[in-house]
């Protein structure tokens, strides 16, 4: 088929003398912008201004006419060519597209399928039944080979069951390690991440025995202070005429406790009349 169909006759003709006024353009642009704006002038540069911007108009409608007049024979044309042969090769093209991936599309899936077959039955071989064949990331294309995709599949299992042998060696956390390492397929970040929470579950339940004895000591200090203060006798009353003063006692020791307890010792002092040094 000839494409000598399609033959330009004559191309657009355009004549113009641009480069004869060139000089008188650049000549009159300069004379206004070398106009000096003041507060008495800028009246007269605005003027100047406006009619640079007709002037310019006037150019562009006419650009745009010669613009409308060479184009418009080559959009008739395009117009006319796409209707007779661009939009029939195109359909066709589109056609014969949608038809060869149709074929290929379903060679695909058989090989998918062939594929998953053999990863499930390998996988059931091996005892794994938490891991799916989307998960193995096989790329199905049909350049790639059937036994290659087999391979790449019992490579992913075989990894699998090696993963769960090194995870049996952990008899204390194996469970934990097991159950992090279902959701990712990533050994060492699940024992990696198991180890690092027991280090941190054993460190605050330190933390907070630890805190428990404070307490407890503390506590036994303050009922030793106590304890070494003797209680009040309890008063009777006399009659007015042989009521007597009762006598003050001295007791000494030594008080160790934090500031805050002392605090609260001194507080109890005073507050129970207690006199001291």
């Amino acid at each position: 088929m000839s494409n000598e169909i399609i033959v330009v006759k004559q191309l657009p003709v355009i004549e113009q003398q641009l480069a004869q006024i060139k000089q008188q353009v650049a000549e009159r642009v300069e004379t206004v912008t070398s106009l000096v704006v003041t507060e008495d002038t800028v009246k007269e540069v605005k003027k100047a201004r406006a009619e640079l911007s007709a002037e310019f108009k006037s150019w562009e409608e006419k650009r745009k006419e010669v613009k409308k007049a060479v184009l418009t024979p080559y959009e008739n044309f395009e117009e006319v060519y796409n209707d007779c042969i661009s939009n029939s090769y195109k359909t066709a093209d589109k056609l014969l597209k949608q038809r060869i991936d149709d074929v290929e599309n379903e060679l695909k899936a058989k090989k998918a399928a062939e594929v998953q077959s053999y990863f499930e039955e390998y996988l059931a071989s091996k005892g794994i039944d938490f891991v799916s064949y989307a998960q193995a990331g096989l790329n199905i294309t049909l350049s790639a080979s059937l036994k290659s995709l087999k391979e790449q599949a019992a490579a992913f299992i075989d990894r699998i069951e090696a993963d769960l042998k090194l995870i049996d060696t952990f008899t204390d956390i194996k469970a934990e390690i097991l159950v992090e390492y279902k959701k990712s397929l990533n050994v060492s970040a699940a024992i990696t991440g198991v180890k690092a929470r027991a280090k941190a579950i054993e460190q605050e339940q330190a933390r907070q025995e630890a805190e428990a004895e404070k307490r407890a000591a503390e506590a036994q200090r303050v009922e030793a202070i106590k304890a070494a203060i003797p209680e009040a006798p309890t008063a009777v009353e006399a009659p007015a005429e042989v009521q007597q003063e009762e006598p003050k006692l001295t007791l000494r020791f030594t008080v160790k406790a934090t500031r805050s307890k002392l605090r609260e010792l001194k507080k109890f002092l005073d507050e129970g009349g207690y006199t001291y040094e």
